[in-house]
């Protein structure tokens, strides 16, 4: 590609687009079309291009971003080549190039709270809802931009547009404002066991018999006494959480629980169910006294550390979704994996993985821009995710990719990038894995709670108290490290001590102000 004489043309275009725009606008007022976005069916690269950032500037001056977002592991030695074939192709579409800085999911909260505190120049970061990059404490402290409507209308229209409107109050955080654009996926999930498929065929298991983390515990046994060099359930600070209570409406990270049958949706807490989870840390304990868990679970950062040898046989998955067995065979050492679900499929929202501009950022227009071909630009993104055609990955057809093993480059991590609808099948994925996707979430219903999010100035001192407890006593009890008939209630204690009741108390009040709101109390 001769960079320089397209560089050329660009310019000679964009000057002739800018005679155009004169001319409209003695017609219109000085209105830029805002309202008027490309179809979310429009081929996303001419739509990027004729967006109405680049066509209402003369020119755009040459800028640097940098882009901080978790991965699995080590995403290879040729992360370097990827960087600089995108930076190529971000030049011509918004004369930008970007530093990707991909971090391990045990090093990406660290860098990130360093890096803000040292007020270290950044323009994206990943983020989620109750995870990495804690959507709303980051807000509280100011970390995050503001994105305005203005703002999407100017510089990401076609990602906006992409979005179902039903969705998108997910993205609200608890001032009612939006700091961040998601990553749209799957939005409607299960909790599965992930189980390696060998042990499935070795054992004769019967994965139709299995409904609840319990139901697993004969399958334990038989690793256990059969499998000396396997990890029965690999468990670790990033995984824990099998605990599921159907009869109540919530997803992961979500700031309300409520009782299904509850017309008054009366918030359910973590002190209301203690003693309902009890048997369940019971359970965990006993495999950990067995040997059906791995010993250094309370003290392992990440799950995945443990599943790359390939030894696990069982492990948690909360986000298991239609072809998600293909990325979990490569995080379990190249071995088949089967999703065994143990929970009612539930709406998650679509805030559970998102990009947040720094408010710090030099550039916040060019990182939305950015943000916007993350989610629409199909090459960019597949280049983001797979690397290099021919020297990373080879094209089946139209839509199914096979990577190269060992080719220097494989992040496996889709759905850190930008809109996975817009990804390549991977050897494994039925051809209709989006649409049955897709299906799933216009189909999901969209709970009470969509939306919500806590105040929590009232309550910040006792939500540092409550953190610090949690930090001592829930990864050790959601491993089976401890005898939960001795530890429980000392939690519990601990808990109400450190001002957990006036918490609920806030959260219920402000629970109530928005149902009130949406006209549900």
């Amino acid at each position: 590609m001769n960079i320089k004489k397209n560089r050329l043309i660009a310019k000679l275009l964009t000057v002739t687009c800018v005679f155009v725009i004169l001319a409209a606008c003695s017609s219109n007022n000085g209105n830029n079309g805002n309202n008027t976005s490309p179809s979310p069916s429009a081929d996303p690269t001419t739509a990027a291009s004729e967006s109405p950032a680049e066509s209402t500037e003369p020119a755009l001056d040459p800028v640097k971003l940098t882009f901080l977002y978790p991965v699995a592991a080590d995403p290879g030695p040729d992360q370097k080549l990827v960087n600089d074939e995108i930076n190529k192709y971000l030049q011509e579409k918004i004369n930008a190039t970007v530093e990707l800085k991909p971090l391990t999911f045990d090093e990406y909260e660290p860098k990130l709270n360093a890096m803000l505190a040292a007020n270290e120049n950044f323009d994206i970061a990943w983020s989620s809802k109750g995870w990495l990059g804690n959507y709303q404490p980051y807000i509280d402290r100011g970390a995050y931009l503001e994105i305005t409507d203005d703002m999407l209308a100017k510089y990401a229209p076609e990602a906006r547009a992409n979005i179902p409107d039903k969705f998108w109050p997910d993205m609200f955080a608890a001032d009612g404002k939006v700091y961040g654009f998601p990553i749209y996926q799957v939005a409607a999930k299960q909790k599965s066991l992930i189980i390696q498929k060998r042990f499935i065929d070795k054992y004769n298991l019967d994965v139709s018999t299995i409904h609840s983390y319990a139901d697993i515990e004969p399958f334990l046994q038989t690793l256990k006494e059969n499998e000396p060099d396997v990890v029965p359930l690999g468990l670790a600070q990033n995984s824990r959480g099998m605990y599921v209570d159907n009869a109540v409406a919530g997803t992961d990270g979500s700031p309300v629980y409520y009782k299904k049958d509850d017309p008054a949706y009366t918030l359910w807490t973590y002190l209301q169910s203690a003693n309902d989870r009890l048997p369940y840390y019971q359970k965990l304990h006993d495999w950990y006294e067995k040997g059906y868990i791995n010993q250094d679970a309370p003290v392992l950062q990440n799950i995945n550390d443990l599943k790359a040898k390939g030894n696990v046989a069982v492990s948690i998955e909360f986000t298991s979704k239609p072809g998600g067995e293909i990325g979990e065979k490569a995080i379990n050492g190249g071995n088949d994996v089967v999703y065994v679900p143990i929970s009612d499929s539930y709406f998650t929202g679509i805030a559970s993985a998102m990009h947040v501009i720094n408010k710090n950022s030099k550039n916040p227009e060019r990182a939305l821009m950015l943000i916007n071909l993350l989610n629409t630009d199909k090459y960019l993104y597949n280049l983001i995710c797979n690397g290099i055609e021919g020297k990373h990955y080879e094209k089946v057809d139209d839509t199914t990719i096979k990577p190269i093993e060992g080719s220097g480059y494989a992040p496996n991590g889709d759905w850190v990038f930008g809109n996975q609808f817009n990804a390549y099948l991977k050897p494994g994925m039925a051809a209709d894995t989006w649409q049955k996707t897709i299906e799933l979430n216009d189909n999901a219903v969209v709970l009470a709670s969509s939306g919500f999010g806590v105040n929590e100035e009232n309550i910040k001192a006792e939500n540092a108290n409550i953190n610090a407890v949690k930090n001592e006593y829930e990864t050790a009890l959601e491993t089976g490290a401890v005898d939960p008939n001795k530890v429980l209630p000392e939690y519990v204690a601990k808990l109400k001590a450190s001002g957990q009741e006036k918490v609920d108390a806030e959260v219920q009040k402000q629970w109530d102000a928005f149902l009130a709101q949406k006209g549900l109390k």
